[in-house]
């Protein structure tokens, strides 16, 4: 019938287009590692980039009822570095917060500037990282026990590591099992070292 066809259709769009991503996604990594990658360094204000990436994700968390709160800093935080990846890697966080979370679930995302870094934070309430899985989160392709039903590649936060290492940066990482997770985004307030 014409809706069985058109439901066809639809899931082999949607899984094109999944797939495009993934390979987007590996050629980036790839980038990143053999150097090709040029940065487009600006200086931006920090929470403008996270209420950024917030709004990115907001349908996905609305549809869970989950609740984004972002903790602005005291005063203006300002950060010379590449916006799109940046915003491109907290959105990375966010979407497994969103993922991981539960229905209802409340999701903070917190800017702060502190020793001549900014940083970026993504906290849930969800399920959390078994310590044993935390050493392989940031390998390609690595699934946790949690992925099960979301269908994550494991590609996303080797790629935000990739961009945060791109920076002179690094990403923090603290979770338990039944306490959640927060992932935390960290590049010289100045831009990369060699910038």
């Amino acid at each position: 019938t014409s809706e069985e066809l058109a439901t066809l259709l639809a899931t082999i769009e949607r899984n094109a287009d999944r797939m495009q991503r993934v390979v987007g996604d590996i050629l980036e990594i790839a980038r990143f590692r053999t150097g090709e990658v040029v940065l487009q360094l600006r200086r931006f204000d920090a929470l403008e980039m996270a209420r950024g990436a917030v709004a990115s994700v907001a349908p996905l968390a609305s549809r869970r009822h989950q609740v984004i709160h972002v903790d602005p800093p005291a005063d203006a935080v300002r950060v010379y570095g590449d916006h799109r990846r940046l915003e491109q890697a907290l959105v990375n966080f966010l979407s497994n917060a969103v993922k991981y979370g539960p229905d209802g679930g409340r999701i903070l995302v917190r800017v702060r500037a502190a020793d001549g870094e900014v940083a970026w934070s993504v906290e849930d309430d969800g399920p959390g990282i078994p310590p044993d899985e935390q050493p392989r989160l940031f390998e390609r392709f690595f699934v946790g026990r949690n992925d099960a039903d979301t269908h994550g590649v494991g590609l996303g936060l080797p790629t935000a590591l990739a961009i945060a290492q791109a920076h002179g940066g690094r990403i923090d990482v603290r979770s338990a099992p039944g306490r959640g997770s927060t992932f935390t985004l960290v590049v010289p307030a100045d831009g990369p070292p060699d910038g």
